[in-house]
C-alpha cells in the first residue's frame, strides 16, 4: 500500500508540476494519514508548505516557413509559325457529327431499293462547308443536307463501309464520323 501511495503521489506531483508550470507557485500538505497533496491553491483547514518551482526548459514552437510561391516569370511568347501558303485556313470543328442510320451491321435486302443515310450535327453548317457520305471510302453523294438517299444497286452488293464527313470547298475533312458495315443483297438479275 505505501508503494501505490508513493506512486499516485508521484503521478499526482508530475500532474500539478505541469499544470503549475505558468502559477510557478504550488501548496503541498499531508494528512493525518501520511497522504501528500499538492494544489496550486493553500488548503482551508490544513496547513501546507508552499513549493516554488523552478521555470521550466521550454523550446517556443517553430512555425514552419510558408512555402515559397514559384517565382514570377512573364511567360516568354513562341513564334507563331509561318502558315502555309498552300494549305488553306481551318474550318472551327465541333460539329459533333454522327449517323443515326444506317445502324451498324444492318441488311438490305433484295426489296430495299436505297439505302438512306441521316446524319446529325450539333450545330448548323457554316457558309463554305457540305457534307460527304462515302462508302468503301469513296464519296458517294455530296449536299448540304443532312438527309441522303442512296440508290442501292447490284454494284453495291456485299459487305460495305458507310462513314460522313464535313469538308470545306477545297475538299479539306474538316470532322468525320464513325465507318459502319452495312451487307447489301442483290438478286443475280437485279441492276
Amino acid at each position: 500500500m505505501p508503494m501505490t501511495i508513493f506512486t499516485l503521489a508521484s503521478f499526482v506531483t508530475a500532474c500539478l508540476i505541469t499544470v503549475a508550470a505558468s502559477a510557478q507557485t504550488i501548496y503541498k500538505s499531508v494528512d493525518q494519514y501520511g497522504n501528500v497533496t499538492y494544489s496550486d491553491e493553500p488548503p482551508a483547514n490544513a496547513t501546507a508548505e508552499k513549493l516554488e518551482l523552478k521555470p521550466l526548459n521550454t523550446t517556443p514552437a517553430i512555425t514552419p516557413a510558408p512555402a515559397p510561391s514559384p517565382p514570377l516569370v512573364s511567360p516568354t511568347p513562341s513564334p507563331s509559325p509561318e502558315p502555309e501558303a498552300t494549305s488553306p485556313p481551318k474550318q472551327a470543328s465541333g460539329y459533333g457529327l454522327r449517323l443515326v442510320t444506317p445502324k451498324s451491321e444492318q441488311r438490305f435486302g433484295p426489296a430495299e431499293k436505297t439505302l438512306t443515310v441521316v446524319m446529325l450535327t450539333q450545330r448548323k453548317l457554316e457558309p463554305g462547308l457540305r457534307f460527304e457520305v462515302y462508302i468503301d471510302g469513296k464519296v458517294q453523294e455530296t449536299t448540304d443536307s443532312n438527309n441522303v438517299s442512296i440508290a442501292l444497286s447490284k454494284a453495291l452488293q456485299g459487305r460495305r463501309s458507310v462513314s460522313a464527313a464535313v469538308v470545306d470547298g477545297a475538299g479539306n475533312v474538316i470532322e468525320r464520323t464513325e465507318e459502319r458495315t452495312i451487307f447489301v443483297i442483290r438478286p443475280a438479275g437485279h441492276s
